[in-house]
């Protein structure tokens, strides 16, 4: 049997139709993406590297492989769609990447941590170097802001240098904190050191006359340096006592702050009394002064009109602390 020109057509027709799907299956095997996947949402980093399942899902095996290094803790890293771009065709991810993205960013969690929060270990360094008695710091620099890698603490950071001037008022530190990483971060500190007493304290407002009592006292550091024999050191000289004027709380006191309660008006009547052995001589006065207890005020005998000074030993009381009183006790 022959074959005529039109079979021959048809069989030609056949083949190249073949031989375009075997093309394209060939292409498809070796050409195409083998991962769909697509872009995550806000990524968060806990890591010291970013791996391509930190930025992309649907990346199967490949997810675990390292792409770039991840920011320091508590930061973030820009990239660009450029790099978006590279990372699927590197990976062969079937990833398209959206007309309007720009850029993403990849935030690097971390746990925070303020200058504050050093102290114990600055205290330590400090009494290994001879400063043992309490002593209050203050750090200088940037407060917040600071991070640690995921799962660390200030137990974790090292310190590389401490210097203490010869004072003993000043110190500089050098301190190396975490990253996650080989190298640390190095972070030089500044502060100042003072040593401070408890002192007693007024919690409270307290009106001139008002009887301070002993819950009205707390107690709150305060420099040593400041504290001087006018200081109030004790609570015993606050305690039965009042205020000669108004008072801010938590306030340091001073002597003069604080003033014996008036016992006895001026212009009250009292008892004027002396001791002499067993000699015990009394008579009718008036008060001249306010006093408190303990006082000395004048006092003026009512019959004689004569006058002397007197302690105050009760509301209706005073002792003659002159034998003086028996001249005026019998005129």
């Amino acid at each position: 049997m022959f074959s005529t020109a039109s079979d021959n057509n048809k069989c030609k027709s056949m083949m190249r139709t073949f031989l375009m799907l075997v093309t394209t299956s060939i292409t498809s095997t070796y050409l195409a993406p083998a991962y769909a996947a697509d872009l995550l949402e806000n990524p968060v980093i806990e890591d010291s590297v970013v791996r391509l399942a930190d930025i992309f899902s649907g990346t199967a095996e490949k997810g675990n492989e390292i792409v770039m290094q991840a920011p320091e803790p508590g930061k973030r890293l820009v990239v660009t769609s450029y790099e978006l771009d590279r990372l699927a065709k590197a990976y062969e991810l079937d990833w398209e990447r959206p007309v309007y993205l720009k850029r993403i960013y990849l935030q690097r969690e971390g746990e925070a941590f303020t200058l504050d929060d050093l102290e114990p270990i600055i205290k330590g360094l400090l009494q290994e170097n001879g400063v043992h008695s309490d002593v209050e710091i203050k750090l200088y620099g940037r407060q917040s802001g600071h991070y640690l890698p995921v799962g660390y603490s200030v137990e974790d950071i090292t310190w590389k240098s401490f210097t203490l001037s010869d004072r003993k008022d000043r110190f500089i530190a050098v301190i190396e904190v975490p990253t996650g990483d080989v190298i640390p971060n190095e972070l030089r500190l500044t502060g100042s050191i003072q040593e401070v007493s408890l002192m007693p304290v007024l919690n409270r407002m307290i009106t001139p006359g008002e009887i301070i009592t002993k819950s009205d006292i707390s107690w709150e550091k305060q420099p040593t340096r400041q504290i001087n024999r006018n200081s109030i050191v004790s609570s015993q000289q606050l305690i039965g006592q009042t205020v000669s004027r108004a008072l801010q709380v938590g306030s340091p006191l001073r002597t003069n702050d604080i003033a014996t309660p008036v016992m006895i008006e001026k212009g009250a009547f009292v008892t004027m009394t002396f001791q002499q052995g067993a000699l015990l001589l009394s008579v009718e006065g008036r008060a001249l002064d306010d006093g408190g207890k303990g006082d000395i005020i004048r006092v003026m005998n009512s019959k004689s009109k004569q006058s002397l000074e007197a302690k105050v030993i009760s509301p209706s009381t005073v002792e003659v602390q002159s034998s003086a009183f028996q001249q005026v006790a019998t005129r």
